[in-house]
């Protein structure tokens, strides 16, 4: 019997990734190899002041690639500020054409994806096109220069890649035509696109938004329909009935953009009262988001029995008067419409992100996404949102940021190597995250350059996960809205108090 000889030459050897320290000898050779390879290139390139040197207490881990016992490459996760960074991914000519650079990134994103980051960045520099192609082909988008690397537009090109899936919705403005907007709406729904907030205008002679939506209903399959619902000049009762209707036309895929009206022209059409200041507009909202979700849960979910023998439809028992008395109107229920698919319709609260911006209050005691509209400092706006969720005890409510896409082409490139439109959104996209601190994007501008950009997004989302392995995040199962967006479907306020006087 004869024995085959050990594999000596590391070019052969079959290549496996363990665990190891940054200070690790065999990681410092590798890195200090890396440094002789790349430094020559640019010796003749004027340098600014670098990056600070790596604290090893910002490393997260770090991958170490063997060929037997012959270290062939490296990399590592870090972290530099709110970014999680790829560093030093480096593979030595022993472990050239073997797909190693591509087995390393994928190394350190799962451990950036375990732990709890949606996005990964990195940087290299701009005479190392070989590093591009590999990242490129990885995924990675080009990003303008991020953190430490901000001010340094010469040598370094950044990439950003998205781990897990980034909550996309459109705003879609008011439309005179509905069947055109139908048909958009049904291209961002194959496009992926979770949620279409649709505007609506009672002066400009548009469609208004639920009829949009109740449309839209039967032509789409995944996509949430948000409308814009005012609530200055329409019934509180009626509100309610508009936006659980549609819930179940759509089978459960509807939301509502709360909105107020504070011009004087609509309150002349209405004809039934003065248009009131923002603060009253909004503490009059306050008031109907709790009236509607009090008659959403009017009926208990079992209430139709349907009982042919005694001809009943309802168990009266099961359905409950609400009883708001306000300061502004009551409301004595039940709805006349059953408990819906989603039990509570999603509710969108648009905010500027302003301390004294009046729907602040509504959003944060009421909404289930928050939608933070576009504006110069808008990641200290999302970020003053999240305080305020966070002292109000909600901080997982999903905080969605405008991007208006049509004002991102126009403007100059952020990134030397991002020079195409869509590559410029796909890297602000893949991003996103980090640098606004929101959980989503709402895709804004003119109709055409949110149809492209939906494009755009369905390319950055991450890969699904093999069949068989979970999800990489709540948002990306479900069939209702409320499942989408990661929102328990919340049990009847009244069917878990019996002792609630019931409607005779």
């Amino acid at each position: 019997m004869t024995t085959s000889p050990p594999v000596t030459d590391p070019a052969a050897a079959p290549i496996t990734l363990v665990r190891a320290g940054w200070n690790d000898p065999r990681v410092a050779a590798l890195r200090a190899a890396m440094d002789a390879e790349v430094a020559p290139r640019y010796a003749d390139v004027a340098r600014g002041e670098g990056p600070p040197p790596v604290d090893v207490a910002d490393v997260v881990a770090t991958v170490l690639a063997l060929a037997g016992d012959e270290p062939v490459g490296t990399a590592a996760l870090k972290r530099t500020g709110p970014y999680a960074e790829v560093k030093r991914v480096f593979v030595a000519p022993a472990g050239r054409n073997r797909r190693l650079g591509a087995r390393l990134l994928a190394a350190v994103e799962q451990v950036a994806r375990e732990a709890g980051y949606p996005e990964v960045h990195l940087q290299t520099g701009y005479l190392q096109p070989d590093a591009h192609r590999l990242y490129e082909r990885e995924g990675w988008r080009p990003v303008a220069p991020f953190g430490p690397y901000e001010k340094d537009t010469v040598i370094s090109r950044c990439y950003a890649k998205s781990l897990t899936p980034l909550l996309v919705a459109a705003a879609l403005p008011p439309v005179a035509d509905a069947d055109a907007a139908v048909a958009l709406l049904h291209t961002l729904d194959d496009a992926g696109v979770y949620l279409a907030l649709l505007d609506d205008d009672y002066l400009a002679g548009a469609v208004d938004a639920p009829t949009v939506a109740a449309v839209a209903a039967s032509r789409t399959a995944r996509i949430g329909l948000v409308p814009r619902v005012r609530v200055t000049h329409t019934e509180p009762f009626h509100v309610a009935k508009v936006v659980q209707t549609l819930d179940w036309t759509s089978a459960g895929r509807a939301g509502w953009l709360v909105g107020v009206s504070l011009s004087d022209a609509e309150a002349a059409a209405f004809g039934r009262r003065t248009a009131p200041d923002a603060a009253e507009a909004w503490a009059e909202a306050r008031d109907v988001v709790e009236v509607a979700r009090r008659l959403w849960d009017s009926w208990d979910d079992d209430a139709e029995i349907r009982d042919v023998a005694t001809g009943r439809f309802v168990d009266k028992d099961k359905i409950h008067y609400v009883d708001f008395e306000g300061e502004r109107f009551s409301v004595k229920g039940p709805s006349i419409v059953p408990r819906s698919p989603q039990g509570q319709v999603p509710v969108v609260v648009e905010v500027s992100g302003a301390d004294d911006d009046p729907a602040l209050a509504v959003a944060v005691r009421d909404a289930d996404v928050v939608r933070v509209g576009a504006g110069a400092g808008l990641a200290d706006a999302v970020g003053r949102v999240r305080a305020a969720l966070e002292a109000a005890g909600r901080p997982d409510v999903p905080v969605l940021a405008d991007l208006d896409v049509t004002a991102l082409a126009a403007a100059e490139p952020p990134a030397p190597h991002a020079a195409d439109p869509g590559e410029r959104l796909a890297g602000v996209l893949a991003g996103w995250r980090t640098a606004t601190g929101a959980d989503g994007v709402v895709l804004t501008g003119a109709v055409a350059d949110v149809e492209a950009a939906a494009r755009v997004a369905a390319e950055v989302q991450p890969e699904p996960a093999e069949p068989g392995e979970p999800a990489d995040a709540p948002a990306a199962v479900g069939h209702t809205l409320r499942e989408r967006l990661g929102l328990s479907r919340p049990a009847s306020r009244y069917a878990a108090q019996p002792e609630q006087e019931t409607a005779r």
